[in-house]
């Protein structure tokens, strides 16, 4: 009986090896002849549970393959940095073909939507563009555009409006050339003017500007740009220009003119001083060294501005003298005597003519008398005096009073401050303090007339330590980060593979060596021992199938078993 079920056995065997050539045939036959349906489907699995293993570890590489794939371009995607920022969808559409068009790495954010580039490569992305004629954002666009969309039929209107435009854009160019500047945006309102002065309306612009990180936007900045935009556009005043930072900051405050140039003088002040402060360190450094000599300077200036006419007579100093003189002579229309001895009988008086008897003794006079005509005469003499007119307006902006502090390292000098410096010592350093007084007087053009003063001292410097650069904690190295990254992934995924795949795949050969037992045991069981463990009505049903699928073997195993 042994012998037959070992028959059988191999029977069986055979058959099933015929079950894997044609499995289908099998489970036809199976299921119409055989009253067992479950062994047989079981038999019928075996080939798609065997490819199955033979193919998940493909799988499993490839689907790790894909996750380091992912994890790289995770990776990659993390260094990206943007290209421009705030750009316009048509220039971004632009920008984003032409890069994508030449085979750059190039990806778009999806929080902010900009053009990232890796940072390698950041430069190389610009002149790639530049290349294509594609400029900085906001600029793309000037006086061009009349060249390219000039037409017959553009209204006035429009052309108008590219003007203005393209204006706009230009100043933005201009403005973003100040170094403080990162970009700038301008909007101007100039209406159209009318032939009338009187019923001219003033232009008016605002102006936005974004600095560079770390930069500050200063007031002279704010005056250089308002006074370049007014310069720009015809009926536009400076007091017109509005400029607003990032912040919405306005940067134009409504100053009066007093104020403006009370600031504009405070600003000149102190450019003087640092001047000066410049100059007398640069003088002493190469004597006691940079770091030895600190130099205050306070400069008073005078701004005040008067003009003067004078008239200088005299510049010789001869004394004062008659600018002009008039000579006037008059004569009376009286009888003049015109001849006679003077004697005693002129010096006589006149004989009374009422007596008879002086007429008789009256004698005729010798001389004799002519009628005389009234005449008058005038002379003026004019004399050219020493004279000059001298009109003067004053230079603003001169010193009055200039006033230096400075202040050396008594070690500098190789004086040591102690108790024990002879008086050899002390002249010494006086003498050198007199020497560098000297120097700071002649550097800086000292005039003791104006009430110039000039301070120089020794004093022993306190020891100030050098700063020392705060340490970055590893942590927060961004290679350290970077390693810590590859490093977490690289864990990531061994835990996933010992604690996720690994199981799984234990879990399913164990399956897969249960359904081998149970569904080829004729395959497996040369000896007999599996097939011996089936019930009877397992055995019953495998011989009916090996009969029907093999009869000839079947009816051998039967012969050698009754032969036997």
């Amino acid at each position: 009986m042994a012998t037959a079920q070992q028959a059988l056995t191999g029977t069986t065997s055979a058959s099933n090896a015929g079950t894997l050539i044609d499995t289908q045939r099998v489970q036809d036959s199976s299921s119409v002849n055989s009253p067992y349906p479950i062994a047989n489907a079981q038999a019928g699995n075996f080939p798609a549970m065997q490819l199955l293993q033979r193919s998940l570890p493909g799988v499993i590489v490839v689907l790790t393959l894909f996750g380091l794939l992912l994890f790289y371009n995770w990776l990659e995607s993390g260094n990206y940095r943007p290209l421009y920022t705030n750009l316009p969808e048509s220039e971004k559409n632009e920008a984003f073909n032409v890069l994508a068009g030449s085979a750059f790495p190039v990806e778009l954010d999806s929080r902010t939507g900009d053009i990232m580039v890796p940072p390698n490569r950041y430069y190389e992305a610009r002149m790639l563009l530049a290349s294509a004629g594609f400029s900085d954002p906001g600029t793309s666009q000037s006086l061009d555009i009349f060249n390219e969309q000039a037409s017959l039929t553009t209204s006035q209107f429009m052309e108008e409006a590219q003007y203005r435009a393209a204006t706009e854009i230009e100043l933005s160019k201009s403005i973003v050339q100040i170094s403080s500047i990162k970009s700038a945006r301008v909007h101007l309102a100039a209406p159209r003017q009318s032939s009338y002065v009187r019923n001219r309306v003033p232009a008016k612009a605002s102006v936005v500007v974004i600095a560079h990180p770390g930069r500050v936007i200063t007031q002279s900045n704010v005056q250089s740009i308002t006074n370049l935009v007014s310069s720009s556009v015809p009926y536009l005043a400076v007091e017109d220009v509005s400029v607003v930072d990032q912040q919405g900051n306005l940067l134009t405050m409504s100053m009066s003119p007093t104020l403006r140039m009370a600031d504009m003088q405070a600003t000149y002040e102190r450019s003087i001083e640092s001047d000066y402060q410049t100059r007398i360190e640069q003088l002493l450094a190469p004597i006691v060294g940079i770091e030895n000599v600190n130099s205050d300077v306070d400069v008073v200036i005078d701004f005040s501005e008067f003009e003067t006419t004078s008239e200088i007579f005299d510049q010789t100093g001869k004394g004062p003298l008659s600018r002009s003189e008039t000579l006037s002579v008059d004569r009376n229309g009286e009888n003049a005597r015109v001849g006679g001895i003077p004697g005693a009988q002129s010096n006589l008086a006149p004989a009374d003519q009422g007596d008879p008897d002086a007429g008789e003794q009256q004698v005729p006079d010798a001389q004799t008398t002519t009628p005389a005509e009234p005449s008058s005469e005038r002379t003026t003499r004019n004399y050219e005096l020493d004279r000059s007119i001298q009109y003067s307006r004053n230079a603003i902006g001169t010193i009055s009073r200039l006033s230096v502090a400075v202040v050396v390292n008594q070690a500098a000098l190789g004086l040591e401050a102690s108790e024990e410096s002879d008086a050899t010592e002390s002249t010494s350093s006086e003498v050198n303090l007199d020497q560098l007084t000297d120097l700071v007087k002649n550097s800086i053009g000292f005039d003791e007339a104006r009430g110039d003063q000039v301070l120089l001292i020794s004093s022993p410097f306190v020891d100030v330590a050098q700063i020392e650069e705060i340490p970055i904690p590893w942590y927060e190295n961004s290679s350290i980060q970077f390693i810590a990254q590859v490093v977490g992934a690289v864990i990531v995924l061994a835990l996933a593979l010992l604690f996720v795949v690994r199981p799984a795949m234990t879990s399913i050969l164990a399956r897969n060596r249960e359904l081998n037992k149970t569904s080829g045991l004729g395959a497996g069981t040369t000896q007999g021992q599996a097939f011996q463990q089936l019930s009877y009505d397992q055995r019953v049903g495998m011989m009916r199938q090996a009969a029907s699928s093999d009869p000839a073997k079947v009816a051998t195993a039967i012969k050698d078993l009754v032969q036997g």
